[in-house]
């Protein structure tokens, strides 16, 4: 196998970055859902914490509530640190929750800063893509030997001054 077939590896960002893609797609319209078609409830903080790790601050959120079938649900939420500042100080929280979906709950205070999060990631994912499928289309046809500059493998010296023997 030649060392330029490796090339062909750089195929994966693109993959990985197109399962991110969905990801953040399906996170999109988890929580559109859910704010449209959520029922509205109110919240009680039973937790709250911001924590600093290295250069990451991020957060979380437990919440107590009950349900319209008298079902109570305690669940903890991870939070962004701008998502957790907003909520500083409350004891309860508007949310709309949607049993059994993949996004149940969503904080109404913080669901625009959350959408428009989402929003530049994917933004910022497709513009990856967009740079990176062309370099790794280059990348490919480098490696099969497909360029106007082809280059051989190997390198090539010719020794100046000693004459060619034939």
């Amino acid at each position: 196998m030649k060392k330029r077939s490796l090339l062909h590896l750089v195929w994966l960002i693109p993959g990985l970055l197109c399962l991110l893609l969905f990801q953040q797609v399906t996170v999109y319209y988890g929580i559109s859902k859910t704010m449209n078609d959520g029922v509205e409830l109110t919240a009680d903080v039973t937790d709250f914490r911001i924590k600093q790790i290295a250069a990451q601050t991020n957060g979380y959120v437990d919440l107590r509530f009950e349900t319209a079938q008298n079902e109570v649900v305690e669940q903890r939420l991870s939070l962004h640190a701008q998502h957790a500042s907003r909520l500083i100080g409350k004891n309860q929280l508007d949310i709309k929750y949607r049993a059994g979906a993949d996004y149940d709950i969503v904080i109404v205070s913080t669901f625009d800063y959350h959408r428009n999060t989402v929003l530049v990631n994917l933004s910022v994912i497709g513009l990856s893509l967009l740079v990176l499928i062309p370099l790794s289309i280059y990348a490919s046809r480098y490696a099969m030997g497909r360029t106007k500059n082809q280059r051989p493998d190997e390198l090539e010296l010719d020794i100046i001054g000693k004459p060619k023997t034939a």
